[in-house]
């Protein structure tokens, strides 16, 4: 806690000195300020199975937010600022939901925090999400320092390249802007122009300096609305802790990348190395009741045996090395922009075993060397004559694949840990979206589909955006999802869809998570 205190204060002295050096510039400056407030609800189209009343049409969220932004020039030196507050309030549904948690998990989150902590700005760190100095070294070298966004890579859906940050998956698990939900880390970010060989080379230095909760992605793991089905109800912070000391992802480690940005002919190109965390945190678990186990545990005790007030394991954010390659060119022939992104990640950390117990996933870590691959094809139709749209529209098809390329059918890999699918050696989502433009652009009717090629299963988003000015934007879409497998989750003695704390749950692949969460999601925007 003392560590994260001096680092808020070592950004509020950097904010002093920026208002200094505008009040004694030399130079001209000038300081501009814009934002906007956003309301967002959501209400489901179905019931929830793990509360005990009838949910649907029910509201699941209810979120105000706040950003301001400041933009400060002074001579040659811009400066960046970002901060934004997020507050929720407590529907009858997590009314239920948290006292579903405090009930069958006692004594994590939802019992010794408050429970909206988890969805909104609870901290000064937590409200300030970017402030950074961007200055030129020379013609050829440009700087930029402080707590930053990063985005390398050209997936939209699913991360390739873009595992410089963690993301915060908590308040909605899909469907949501990357910048929003991406989480910003203190950066020295250098940018040096080569035009001798057409290109220019990027790269970073994350000193280590970053809050603990800044690292990583987090799931809700809190038991709250966004833990996948069946844990809704289910605080796994009863019985685990994150380990940010792990000697396998210690996150006061120093992470790096680099990466050459160049062109051939008319195909533009890049190469990327990134030592960083894994994307999503891995269960070291426990090997007894009272010592934390190391990678490789090959022996899972029952539930009963370990969950006597005593921690089952650790999530551990594992130190992973990322080598990319992009490629990017207009196909003239088809009058489309094809891309495509690959990402070799070796001995990438997975769970694996005891796809029979009430903790699938659990028995250990094992690594695996994982290609993943991106390709995508961007294509503007100009439907005006057959809709009437006011210019062309944008269309988008994307396949996104992760192959495990030492694969074996006997390791029990699993997607994630409490999940006992086990996860196949290609796993593949195809992914298609256009968006129309009306009346000037101020009517945009949108459509995202998906689909799991490798276990089934997918979504589908119509929504619309409506513009109304400058200033006001209202976005309504629907969230809908089909499913191909089963959630199975049958306990002795409890009742399905409850209490699924020692069930089995075996047949669960990404898309099945979401198996009750059609929902209809309204957001109002006003701009400034």
């Amino acid at each position: 806690m003392k560590k994260n205190q001096k680092k808020t204060s070592s950004l509020l002295v950097s904010a002093g000195l920026l208002l200094g050096s505008l009040a004694h510039a030399d130079d001209d400056y000038s300081v501009n300020f814009s934002g906007y407030v956003r309301a967002q609800t959501s209400i489901f189209l179905e019931d929830q199975e793990e509360t005990a009343g009838n949910d649907k049409w029910d509201v699941g969220m209810a979120r105000t937010s706040l950003q301001l932004e400041m933009d400060a020039q002074a001579g040659d030196v811009f400066w960046k600022a970002v901060g934004r507050l997020d507050k929720e309030y407590q529907t009858s549904y997590l009314d239920d939901l948290e006292q579903l948690t405090q009930t069958q998990t006692p004594g994590g989150f939802a019992t010794t925090q408050d429970y909206l902590d988890q969805y909104q700005t609870d901290s000064l760190g937590d409200f300030l999400r970017e402030f950074y100095v961007d200055f030129s070294l020379n013609d050829r070298v440009d700087v930029r320092l402080g707590k930053q966004q990063l985005v390398w890579g050209e997936s939209d859906f699913f991360q390739a390249l873009d595992v410089v940050h963690g993301f915060d998956y908590r308040k909605r698990l899909f469907f949501e802007n990357n910048e929003d939900w991406r989480k910003p880390l203190i950066l020295a970010n250098f940018n040096v122009d080569v035009p001798e060989l057409d290109g220019n080379l990027n790269f970073y230095v994350r000193p280590g300096w970053d809050r603990a909760e800044d690292m990583g992605s987090n799931f809700n793991i809190e038991g709250g609305r966004w833990i996948p089905h069946p844990y809704r109800g289910v605080d796994f912070t009863a019985f685990t802790d994150y380990n940010e000391d792990n000697p396998n992802g210690d996150w006061d480690d120093p992470t790096f990348g680099l990466r050459w940005n160049g062109t051939a002919g008319s195909i533009g190109y890049s190469f990327a190395y990134l030592k960083t965390f894994n994307p999503q945190p891995i269960i070291n678990p426990a090997a007894n009741s009272a010592v934390p186990g190391a990678f490789g545990v090959t022996s899972m005790q029952s539930y009963g045996e370990l969950a006597k007030n005593q921690v089952l394991g650790d999530w551990v954010f594992p130190e992973i090395d990322v080598f990319g390659f992009t490629a990017n060119t207009y196909s003239q022939s088809i009058d489309s922009t094809l891309s495509a992104e690959f990402a070799f990640i070796p001995d990438k950390p997975y769970n694996y075993g005891a796809l029979q117990s009430s903790l699938p996933g659990w028995a250990g870590v094992k690594e695996k060397d994982t290609l993943v691959t991106m390709v995508r094809l961007d294509k503007e139709l100009d439907l005006s004559s057959w809709l009437g749209t006011n210019r062309p529209s944008l269309t988008s098809i994307q396949l996104f694949d992760t192959w495990i390329v030492d694969y074996d059918e006997n390791d029990e890999i699993v997607e994630f840990a409490s999940f006992g699918a086990k996860k196949k050696e290609h796993t593949t989502y195809l992914t298609f979206f256009t968006l129309l433009n009306f009346n000037r652009d101020t009517i945009n009717p949108s459509l995202v589909l998906g689909t799991d090629l490798s276990n089934g299963g997918g979504f589908a988003i119509p929504a619309v955006e409506m513009v109304f000015g400058d200033n006001w934007r209202f976005k309504g879409e629907a969230n809908l999802w089909w499913t191909d497998g089963d959630q199975k989750h049958v306990a002795a003695g409890s009742v399905p869809g409850r209490n699924p704390l020692g069930a089995l749950e075996n047949s669960a692949s990404f898309f099945d998570w979401f198996g009750d969460d059609n929902q209809l999601t309204f957001t109002l925007t006003r701009q400034f």
